[in-house]
C-alpha cells in the first residue's frame, strides 16, 4: 500500500484538455500523471474542459473525453458533469469571468490594442534570436511614456496585449539553479484577446486556474515555453502561482509525436479491438517505468503500490529532463 505523504492538504490539481479531437494514448497518459499525482497528494483533483477555441472545436468531444476518462478509471471531485464550487467548468461558459479580470488589465494600464498582424510582428524583426521559434513583437502599437491607449474604434479590428516592459520573472526547476528572463528580450508583448474577440490560451488558463485554486498542474512539456507568460499573468492578476512538472510527449510506433489529427492512436481505436482500460494502464505506465513490466494493471492498483517519491523518482528516470517549476 502506499504511505502517507507530507503533503498540503491545500492541494488542487487539474486536467484541462480541449475539445479538438478524441483523446489518444499521450493525452490519456498525461491525465493519468496528473490524477496520480494529486491522488498521492491527497488532493483534490479537478477536470476541466478548454473549450474556448470554439473553430477547433469538434461535436461531441467533451461526451467522449469524460466517457473515456471514466472509461480508464480516472476520476474527479469537480468538473463539467458533476459540478462544484469553483464552475462552471467549460471555458466556453466563463466569458463573462474573463471580462471582468480582462477588464482589470485594462484598468491597471498592463494591456493594450494593437492593430498589427502576424505578418507585420514577423517583417518587422530583421533576425530572430538563435533557438526563438516566434517573432518577438518590436512594439509597434506599445503606449509611450504617458500617454493613453490606441482608442478601441479602430476601423481595423485590434487585438490586446499583454505589457512585458519592465517585466523579470524567476522560476526553480528541480534541481537547479533559479532562473530570471526579462519577457519584453523574450517574449515580447503578447496576446491576451484575439482580433475576433476570443481571448487567448495564455489569459484564460491562468484565470481558470487562478480563480479555481489550482496550486499543482501536471501536463505535457509541449507547454512548458508558456511558464513566463503565465508567471507574469498570475502575477499581475494576483494570484499565487502554482507548481508546474511538464511531462515528455508521447510517440507513436514511428518516432513521432501523437496528435489528435492523426486519430491512429485514439482511444477509439484500442476499444475496437476490444482490449480493456487495465491493458492500457499497464502499457501507459510500464512507459514511464512506474511498473517494472508490461501488463495489466487498474489504475487504483497502481495508484495502491505507488508514492509520491516513487511517482517522481521514476518518471525523472524514465525521462530526462523532466521539467518541474516550483513557485519563486
Amino acid at each position: 500500500m502506499s504511505q502517507e505523504p507530507v503533503i498540503d492538504s491545500n492541494y488542487r490539481g487539474r486536467y484541462a484538455p480541449s475539445p479538438t479531437g478524441r483523446l489518444h494514448l499521450g493525452n490519456l497518459r498525461t491525465a493519468l500523471l496528473a490524477w496520480l499525482h494529486a491522488r498521492l497528494s491527497k488532493g483534490q483533483f479537478i477536470l476541466r474542459i478548454d473549450d474556448l477555441d470554439t473553430p477547433r472545436n469538434k461535436l461531441g468531444s467533451i461526451e467522449e473525453i469524460i466517457a473515456d476518462l471514466q472509461w480508464l478509471g480516472l476520476d474527479w471531485d469537480e468538473g463539467p458533469d458533476i459540478g462544484g464550487r469553483y464552475g462552471p467548468y467549460l471555458q466556453s461558459e466563463r466569458i463573462d469571468i474573463y471580462d471582468k479580470l480582462f477588464e482589470q488589465l485594462k484598468d491597471t494600464q498592463q494591456v493594450f490594442p494593437c492593430t498589427c498582424s502576424r505578418k507585420d510582428v514577423h517583417l518587422a524583426q530583421s533576425a530572430p534570436n538563435a533557438g526563438q521559434i516566434e517573432s518577438i513583437y518590436p512594439g509597434t502599437c506599445r503606449p509611450t511614456g504617458n500617454s493613453p491607449n490606441l482608442p478601441t474604434t479602430h476601423r481595423k479590428p485590434v487585438s490586446w496585449r499583454f505589457l512585458t516592459q519592465n517585466i523579470s520573472i524567476t522560476s526553480q526547476a528541480v534541481f537547479a539553479q533559479a532562473t530570471t528572463v526579462e519577457l519584453e528580450k523574450t517574449v515580447g508583448d503578447f496576446v491576451i484577446r484575439r482580433k475576433d474577440g476570443l481571448y487567448a490560451y495564455q489569459f484564460a488558463t491562468v484565470v481558470d486556474d487562478g480563480l479555481m485554486g489550482i496550486s499543482d498542474i501536471v501536463r505535457g512539456s509541449d507547454l512548458s515555453d508558456s511558464i513566463p507568460r503565465q508567471l507574469a499573468l498570475f502575477d499581475a492578476l494576483g494570484f499565487s502561482r502554482p507548481y508546474f512538472l511538464h511531462v515528455p510527449l508521447m510517440n507513436d510506433a514511428f518516432g513521432k509525436r501523437m496528435a489528435k489529427r492523426d486519430g491512429s492512436n485514439s482511444l477509439d481505436k484500442w476499444k475496437s479491438e476490444g482490449r480493456t482500460p487495465e491493458l492500457l494502464i499497464g502499457k501507459l505506465a510500464y512507459s514511464c517505468k512506474l511498473i517494472e513490466t508490461e501488463r495489466p494493471i487498474s489504475c487504483h492498483e497502481l495508484l495502491d503500490r505507488l508514492t509520491f517519491e516513487d511517482l517522481l523518482r521514476n518518471i525523472s528516470a524514465a525521462y530526462k529532463p523532466v521539467v518541474a517549476i516550483y513557485p519563486v
